[in-house]
């Protein structure tokens, strides 16, 4: 795709705006398109075990709620699952940027000299009695 970098700026600009302001239409469509794909899947359901096990109405339409029921459960465990272990692995990536700051932090206070360290610390307890002394004074 040609063009320069403005006009690919542009156009992605462009199509953020459009997007944005269609976006209430779109959800809207969205639903709309993700209730009758639910729906067609029901009637196919229904069909298919009316025919396969000769059942009335009724009888169709308890067992087509069941397995569709029970397809959610399984949506429902595979998403907790899921869910499970990017809570794990974002645990562990907090541990591990935890460590590494901390191992950085102490290898920046043995290698500072003692004087920066000694006016860090000064500046560092001056600004604590300051904001003490202007809370409660």
């Amino acid at each position: 795709m040609g063009g320069s970098i403005k006009q690919k700026i542009g156009l992605g600009a462009a199509m953020i705006i459009v997007l944005y302001a269609l976006s209430d239409g779109l959800l809207d469509l969205l639903m709309e398109f993700l209730h009758l794909s639910f729906e067609a899947i029901e009637f196919t359901l229904d069909v298919i075990i009316e025919h396969l096990f000769e059942t009335d109405r009724h009888a169709t339409q308890t067992i087509t709620f069941y397995m569709l029921l029970l397809i959610a459960a399984y949506g429902c465990y595979r998403l907790g699952r899921k869910l499970a272990d990017g809570y794990r692995a974002g645990k562990t990536a907090l541990a591990d940027s935890r460590h590494r700051i901390t191992l950085a932090a102490a290898a920046y206070w043995h290698t500072t000299p003692t004087m920066r360290l000694l006016k860090g610390w000064s500046v560092l307890t001056i600004g604590v009695s300051i904001l003490l002394w202007s809370l409660f004074a």
